[in-house]
């Protein structure tokens, strides 16, 4: 049997507002002139330096806007990151994206096993059965229960405890997802819905339909 370790936010399942686009609509509120994208990409690499939950954040980091303002090159005065710091920027509402089942059935008939793999609070375990996430993923492997965040590789290791065969971990962030499976010795996928890294230009899908044939391709051995 082989298996395929899968993210969960912005993989399977969509959040509104994704949390770079509520962060961005803040930013703007504030005066600074920033698109979606410049948020994005500031704070994934800012997440990206982030190996360990807070203890104050149910299986998440602090988010320390002083350095996510300085990857986007705004000084970050002491005002200006308070308040921002201030904003919940987390979302109850979601849903999975239109290819996510698909996926996960079609996995689940080639008789692969499929372990969630998610930087995410407790509540995870709503949101997969809300969203019949349960009737796929054999086991769930997140930060708020292992104490570690992708990208550090040893939240991998636990998910291959409960792998048979190879493995491959297809996710959205290239900074987390795409680094952190590769520093374990592991195939990745990166999943670039939005075209958020067209820089990368192998190991790279714009969709889950995409994603099957290339984990045929990764597992092939």
């Amino acid at each position: 049997m082989k298996s395929v370790f899968v993210d969960m936010g912005d993989t399977l399942v969509k959040f509104v507002p994704r949390m770079h686009e509520k962060m961005a609509e803040v930013m703007r509120k504030e005066g600074l002139e920033v698109t979606d994208y410049q948020v994005f990409r500031a704070l994934v690499k800012h997440m990206g330096k982030s190996n360990f939950p807070h203890p104050d954040h149910d299986g998440l980091s602090a988010l320390d806007f002083t350095d996510i303002l300085y990857e986007m090159g705004i000084p970050p005065t002491p005002e200006l990151v308070r308040r921002l710091a201030s904003v919940n920027y987390l979302s109850d509402h979601y849903e999975l994206y239109d290819d996510s089942i698909p996926f996960l059935r079609e996995l689940k008939g080639r008789r692969v096993k499929i372990i969630l793999v998610t930087n995410t609070t407790k509540k995870v375990r709503r949101i997969v059965r809300d969203l019949d996430l349960d009737k796929y993923v054999d086991h769930v492997v997140a930060s708020c229960d292992v104490n570690l965040m992708k990208p550090h590789p040893k939240i991998f290791y636990h998910a291959s405890l409960l792998a048979e065969g190879p493995a491959v971990h297809i996710g959205d962030v290239y900074e987390i997802d795409y680094i952190g499976a590769r520093r374990a010795y592991l195939n990745a996928i990166l999943l670039d819905r939005f075209n958020f890294y067209p820089e990368i230009k192998r190991d790279k899908v714009n969709n889950l339909y995409e994603a099957l044939k290339l984990i045929d391709e990764k597992l092939k051995y």
